[in-house]
């Protein structure tokens, strides 16, 4: 009678994602807070209620508008570019495929963030 063996692939911090899947969670949390400081600020303190250029430029002032912007840009774009990347991995197998894909996104996720952040800049004095 013959036998016949499998072997299951043993899944490993970097085949499995799982720092990945750990961050997307971490993001999640802080951009719940990042989005509310950032919402709060702007609709519900009186002295934020002028929506014109001066106005931005007097809030952005302030460094910790500044940081919770940053971080709302930062943590959004992770995020974000995570979930699509995530989506991919369901349908690309290959591991040579999946760097590349890989190395793509955090590309288009760096060249976005500085951009972001150069636009935020702009308001520094």
């Amino acid at each position: 009678m013959a036998s016949i063996t499998t072997t299951q692939p043993q899944a490993s911090a970097q085949t499995s994602g799982v720092w990945a899947w750990i961050w997307q969670r971490i993001t999640a949390v802080l951009l719940v807070f990042f989005l509310g400081t950032h919402i709060f600020v702007l609709h519900f303190v009186p002295a934020n209620m002028i929506i014109n250029f001066a106005g931005v430029a007097v809030r952005f002032q302030s460094a910790l508008y500044m940081i919770i912007d940053t971080g709302l840009l930062a943590f959004s774009l992770y995020h974000g570019l995570n979930g699509v990347r995530n989506v991919i991995f369901d349908f690309v197998t290959a591991a040579g495929t999946r760097r590349i894909i890989n190395w793509l996104l955090w590309i288009v996720g760096l060249i976005y963030l500085i951009w972001g952040a150069y636009a935020l800049m702009f308001f520094l004095k």
